[in-house]
């Protein structure tokens, strides 16, 4: 009873209905703005309820400041960058990260600043990778550098291959400053060390492969009834088209008889004779020979005379009982193989004028006679066959 009466003596000192927070604030207007002042100028409910809130901001704050320094404290998410510099010219090379794993990749960026109207040449970056490192992507774009400057940024994207200590040689980066024919620049980039960390630690026996097993051989499927069938089929097949090409290779090949008129092929025959050039040469014998053949061959195709076996005396009495020829063809014919004749017989020697005569009395004499019924089998052989006017 005495302590509840000293509780209750005690409870009417402390302001029940005044505000807390218009009491600090009246508190700290009275100490001033010393933060030990505001503190002790709380009162105990308040620096209770200002504590509870500093603990729930803690994690923030702490979470905020871990992430700033991650950022600057992992090797990771690190980059190193570069600048070379010649005359006009400026490249910044900048690789991200330093510290790659195995299975990850990494981007080198060139920036190169130039004069207006300069050419960048592509950078061959292949040769300084290490070994088996591979470029997945890679990229060209122009961007704007101010007045009179012109700047290009090439990316490329590099895998690496194995863990380990490795370093990006130095390229080349070459530029014109003045176009095609002009000054060539060429900045070399410093060699940048990078780091490839293994996907599987060190030590970690945990993860070692696990042991092959033993070689099992594959189960032999039999061959069903329809496979042995339609392999016979296809045996049976082959033999029929190599017996069906034997036969056909074997079949005697018949030619199809090729027709011509007499006075095309006695035409063709002069075209051969003057290719020969006989009367250039001054065979004038066997120019008349060949001459005569020629003509005695076209009457013999065009009218049905047997011409090539007789004699000059026997072929115009065939003739003039034949009736094929006018008389002015007659006389012709007499006058030209009776020249023949003293030229194969008697030694006798025409000028080149004559002998170019007589090649234009045979072809005149033929364009006149001429006829397209007189059709000529024309045999493999080179014989020549006249075909009956009824067929």
């Amino acid at each position: 009873m005495a302590r509840r009466r000293r509780r209750q003596i005690h409870k009417p000192r402390v302001p029940a209905r005044e505000n807390d927070l218009c009491a600090a604030r009246r508190r700290i207007s009275r100490a001033g703005a010393s933060p030990d002042r505001f503190w002790r100028g709380l009162t105990c409910r308040s620096q209770h309820v200002l504590a509870a809130v500093l603990l729930l901001l803690l994690p923030l704050l702490v979470g905020c400041d871990r992430g700033t320094a991650g950022n600057g404290g992992d090797p990771a998410a690190q980059s190193t960058s570069h600048r070379v510099e010649e005359g006009p010219v400026r490249a910044t090379v900048t690789l991200s990260p330093r510290e790659v794993r195995t299975s990850g990749s990494m981007r080198l960026v060139v920036d190169v600043t130039a004069p207006a109207g300069a050419r960048v040449e592509e950078i061959a970056l292949d040769g300084a990778l290490p070994r088996d490192w591979v470029i997945t992507d890679r990229g060209r774009t122009a961007r704007s550098a101010g007045a009179g400057q012109r700047s290009e940024r090439f990316e490329f994207t590099i895998e690496p291959y194995l863990p380990g200590r490795h370093e990006i040689a130095s390229f080349e980066i070459i530029c014109d400053v003045k176009g095609d024919a002009g000054e060539r620049i060429a900045l070399h980039s410093i060699a940048v060390p990078v780091e490839v960390v293994s996907e599987w630690p060190a030590g970690d026996s945990s993860r070692q492969p696990a042991s092959l097993r033993e070689v099992v051989e594959a189960p032999r499927r039999p061959w069903a009834w329809w496979m042995w069938t339609g392999l016979a089929g296809g045996v049976a097949l082959l033999l029929a088209a190599a017996a069906w090409l034997v036969a056909r290779a074997r079949r005697p090949v018949v030619a199809l008889p090729v027709y011509r008129t007499a006075h095309e092929i006695a035409l063709i025959d002069l075209g051969r004779l003057i290719a020969e050039q006989l009367i250039e040469r001054g065979l004038c014998k066997t120019f008349y020979q060949r001459l005569s053949n020629v003509l005695r061959r076209y009457i013999e195709n065009r009218f049905g005379l047997r011409a090539p076996e007789r004699t000059t005396e026997e072929f115009l009495d065939e003739s003039r009982h034949a009736q094929c020829f006018g008389p002015g063809d007659l006389a012709l014919l007499e006058e030209f193989l009776t020249h023949c004749d003293l030229v194969k017989f008697a030694e006798f020697r025409p000028d080149a004028v004559r002998m170019n005569e007589s090649l234009d009395t045979v072809r005149a004499f033929i364009e006149r006679t001429r006829s397209d019924d007189s059709l000529v089998e024309v045999r493999p052989d080179g014989q020549t066959h006249a075909v009956e006017a009824a067929a």
